[in-house]
């Protein structure tokens, strides 16, 4: 998405300034010690559980309980109050853009705060930066991305292939975002997960592919084998008969060991890139209040909706080491 569309900034500008919402002081201050992480949100009257899901190279949380009702339902005013976009491509989910500045700001402080307070009561941080070159202790960064859009499914078979998600540049700090961030905003009790996959669609293509062609050059060589299998048997009870070289005979057991030991690889092979097919997804539920972050790389799918309607809050996130 471009994100310098100056109408629709004036939209969500607009309808923002006709519901009265809390404000908050955004914290400008990033690099924040995990151990130092408090949460701002209130009424909490379920445990906040975290969920890492690992896939391939890539690990996605889920982080459930963290946003209280009373967030959620300013949430839920905020989107109904604002237009559903008819100037953008059209797509299977209905889109509302905003941007969480100004009075804005109090969605980007719960969600942070909210984020914070899982990792550090779940003691799950290092899941998340374990491919993290660079060892800078504790101290973290942790940012929500201002430029945000609901979308919403609101008919059944309402999907989004398998992709990837690009990186934003953050105007106030100037540091690539990292994570994709969801909230989610209703409940579907069949369909419509988001399900982060263990590979792109392109390698499943071509992994696809190379199986096929893998399984057909394995079928020409037995169908060559059995064939040599055949004459062998007759010439053996030709030399048999005569007495004669075997040479020839020879020959052609050695042309059968060397098909054997190709064989042999060719379907070792099929088997390793079926286990890789074989490796798990990770599908989140929708459920109102959820929240899924996974970082932009990850591939990952919407799957066809059938319980509708699938509404949940976009945006991009700064999870990185300081």
């Amino acid at each position: 998405y471009k994100y310098n569309n100056t109408q629709s900034a004036a939209l969500a500008k607009n309808h923002a300034q006709n519901i009265q919402m809390p404000t908050a002081e955004y914290n400008e201050e990033v690099h924040t010690p995990i151990e130092q992480c408090t949460s701002t949100n209130r009424g909490l009257h379920k445990l906040m559980e975290l969920i890492l899901g690992t896939v391939g190279d890539h690990t996605g949380c889920v982080l459930d309980n963290a946003l209280s009702p009373d967030y959620m339902t300013k949430l839920q005013n905020l989107r109904t109050a604002l237009p559903i976009d008819k100037e953008k491509k059209k797509t299977a989910a209905a889109r509302r853009f905003l941007c969480a500045e100004g009075e804005l700001e109090w969605i980007r402080v719960g969600l942070v705060a909210a984020i914070r307070k899982g990792l550090l009561e779940s003691d799950e941080e290092e899941s998340l930066f374990s491919g993290d070159d660079n060892d800078h202790g504790n101290e973290i960064i942790i940012r929500v991305l201002p430029w945000m859009r609901f979308l919403e499914y609101t008919t059944p078979n309402g999907s989004l292939g398998p992709h990837t998600d690009a990186l934003i540049r953050c105007k106030e700090t100037d540091i690539w975002s990292t994570h994709t961030l969801l909230v989610f905003c209703s409940d579907c009790e069949v369909g419509g997960e988001t399900t982060l996959l263990p590979e792109d669609a392109k390698t499943t293509r071509l992994r696809k592919k190379k199986v096929k062609k893998a399984n057909d050059a394995a079928a020409q060589i037995r169908l060559a084998m059995a064939r040599i299998n055949i004459n062998t048997s007759y010439d053996g009870q030709q030399n048999n008969a005569d007495d004669g070289s075997s040479n020839e005979m020879n020959t052609k057991l050695a042309k059968l060991d060397r098909l054997q030991t190709t064989l042999q690889t060719i379907e070792e092979n099929i088997t390793t890139m079926n286990k890789e097919a074989a490796k798990p997804c990770f599908p989140v539920k929708p459920k109102c209040g959820r929240i899924l972050f996974f970082p932009h790389e990850c591939p990952h799918e919407g799957r066809p909706t059938v319980s509708v309607p699938k509404i949940f809050l976009r945006a991009e996130l700064i999870l990185k080491r300081k």
